[in-house]
């Protein structure tokens, strides 16, 4: 399981596959094996990006953070920069319920305490979505705090992450998660790749 990653992204759908394309390069170790390759660059039912004959990958950015995970197994990479939002709301409409009630309890007393975990649970629950091919909307997943999941028969690794010298953006917190179908927690550590910014 490897990252790659940039603290530099500008943003933009052409700069994101510019950033995926090197990150390609780097992982196969052949520029032009690369380059055909990423010639063919699918797009899946749901979005989800795929080549043919390739590892699998998943690709986040949040703020100036762009990151792909690639891995042998299906896979699911999120990164969020924490904002306002109404945490409570959201995951009452959104999340399993033993989650958005995990979230509701802290919310009183402990108001940054909900916000985090609020962000944590959302990075591992769209890793978790970007593993099984779905979508953001998808609203019928279970309980994302344990770091073994079964879905639809399926399992899932996920774990929390951390970006090593990325800083933060205007002083927000970075929250990210990793999933891997039938991923098992000890291989949950990713090795990091700081793409060069040329």
């Amino acid at each position: 399981m490897i990252i790659y990653y940039t603290g530099n992204f500008k943003g933009g759908h052409a700069e994101s596959r510019r950033l995926l394309r090197k990150a390609i390069a780097e992982y196969t170790g052949d520029a032009e094996r690369a380059e055909e390759l990423f010639s063919g660059l699918l797009t899946g039912e749901n979005g989800k990006p795929y080549i043919e004959g390739f590892d699998r990958f998943s690709v986040s950015h949040s703020g100036g953070i762009w990151a792909v995970l690639i891995d042998i197994c299906e896979c699911g990479l999120d990164i969020q920069l924490g904002r306002k939002c109404d945490a409570l709301a959201i995951s009452r409409r959104t999340y399993a319920k033993e989650d958005a009630d995990k979230i509701a309890a802290l919310h009183d007393e402990y108001p940054q305490k909900a916000k985090d975990e609020f962000f944590r649970l959302w990075a591992r629950r769209e890793a978790l979505t970007k593993a099984m091919g779905g979508t953001v909307f998808d609203t019928d997943l279970p309980s994302v705090q344990a770091e073994e999941l079964s879905v639809n028969s399926e399992s899932y690794g996920i774990s929390d992450i951390s970006f090593p010298d990325t800083g933060s953006e205007d002083g927000k917190k970075l929250y990210a998660a990793v999933c891997v179908e039938n991923g098992n927690l000890p291989e949950l550590r990713p090795v990091y790749v700081r793409l060069n910014e040329g």
